[in-house]
């Protein structure tokens, strides 16, 4: 049989139930365990996540170097040590920190795990922050500062933020070369005493654990009662809509970041929003793609997305251009957005884009850490643990008429803010 390659393939239809339902296990300490076993293949992931973001922080910048220096030596070992432990297991041991929370992560093969979690502990509960160390950490912050801050992707986004939020707001990705260096290491005992406590965080255990590896887990939280870092009290500020340019010594090019403060997921909305901001530049195959990339040849990829922190939620377009074409771009964004608002989605895209949404969902959930994640995301934000199956559900059920209808309640002209930096206004 001859295939006639002139005719794509037909889209079958996906469905699937996206969900896990770890056991949760709360500790006399105050620590929530999250447990998935699945021993299909020999491996373990433990995540211990911690109220100890940027929210919590109490200078800039003490949360980012608090969560850097963990790893730069234990009142047992040094760096060089604990890193050599980690590799002659071929695990893997990182430290992430975030604007609402930081997270020590375990990776390693199951055999390895009764050796490997004392080091885990032991970096969580007994860092050194060794001066040497700390000095040399802040020198090379500040040299990746300092880079960062003559990119027009960089200011744009910490531009926007500002504008949103206000300067002093934790969510705003602001911070100078003159906080960085004020930090002493005080700073960071004091900050890891109260924010790196058990008795608030959160331990997600994915993969081949047996009973053993969850009681020693359980041993080693059972010592830490202390209470963890209050939440600052953060002042209300109206977000800023409209145009705001930013110049810079880069008029090649130009960042452009438009958006606003969006509704939560457990808005009765948001399942209409989420598809429409796929059909918007979810994909690449989006209409701001096809427009502004495609057909104008404005940009190498510009996209849309829905960003959520715990305390709130963002919908943002962001892009780096022609320096010369700012004008012409943010003219085409908003042709795009009306064109929501007045006509609705021709039958063929609407299903395109529901079939890739359910296709990205799969795939997003493809392993057993994938399904972790998400469950995890859905846990720290408040989410039933099947909001990813509930919202693939309501997006498969969602009409034409309902992405109109949110594009026109949610993205108004006028409550849109627009950043600029680099380039040339004409």
């Amino acid at each position: 049989m001859l295939l006639n390659r002139t005719i794509a393939p037909a889209i079958a239809e996906l469905s699937s139930d996206l969900s896990i339902t770890p056991e949760v296990k709360i500790t006399p300490s105050g620590a929530r365990l999250h447990i998935f076993e699945n021993n299909i293949q020999p491996v373990v992931r433990v995540e211990f996540v911690f109220k100890a973001g940027k929210w919590f922080q109490t200078k800039p910048g003490v949360a980012s170097l608090t969560a850097k220096m963990l790893k730069e030596g234990t009142r047992l070992n040094s760096a060089k040590e604990l890193a050599d432990a980690i590799d002659f297991h071929g695990a893997s041991l990182e430290v992430n920190h975030g604007f609402d929370r930081a997270t020590v992560t375990l990776y390693c093969l199951s055999k390895f795990l009764p050796s490997l979690l004392p080091l885990a502990f032991e970096i969580i509960q007994q860092p050194s922050f060794p001066e040497t160390e700390f000095a040399l950490m802040k020198q090379r912050v500040i040299q990746t500062l300092a880079v960062d801050k003559q990119k027009n992707s960089y200011l744009a986004t910490e531009s926007f933020t500002i504008a949103v939020y206000g300067k002093d707001h934790p969510y705003v990705s602001s911070i100078s070369e003159e906080e960085i260096a004020a930090l002493q290491v005080k700073d960071l005992i004091s900050f890891h005493n109260e924010a790196y406590s058990f008795s608030s965080a959160e331990v997600f255990i994915t993969g081949d654990i047996d009973q053993s590896g969850i009681n020693t887990i359980l041993a080693g939280l059972s010592g830490d009662g202390t209470s963890a870092a209050p939440s600052p009290t953060i002042s209300n500020t109206i977000p800023q809509v409209g145009l705001l340019p930013v110049t810079t010594q880069n008029q090649m090019q130009a960042s452009i970041r438009v958006g606003k403060p969006i509704i939560r997921p457990i808005h009765l909305d948001y399942p209409a929003l989420y598809l429409l901001n796929h059909i918007l530049g979810g994909y690449f195959g989006s209409r701001l793609m096809k427009n502004i990339r495609e057909d104008k040849g404005f940009t190498y990829g510009i996209y849309s997305s829905l960003s959520h922190k715990e305390r709130d939620s963002l919908f943002f377009i962001g892009a780096d251009i022609k320096g010369d074409k700012i004008r012409e771009t943010l003219e085409e964004i908003s042709k795009e957005i009306h064109l929501l608002k007045v006509e609705e989605v021709h039958e063929e895209e609407f299903a395109t884009a529901k079939k890739h949404l359910a296709g990205k969902f799969l795939s997003d959930h493809a392993t057993i850490f994938d399904k972790m994640d998400k469950y995890k995301s859905n846990v720290l934000l408040g989410l039933p643990p099947d909001f990813y199956s509930q919202l693939l559900a309501s997006v498969q059920e969602l009409s034409p008429e309902e992405v109109t209808r949110a594009a026109n309640k949610h993205l108004p002209e006028d409550t849109l803010l627009k950043v600029v930096t680099g380039g040339k206004m004409e």
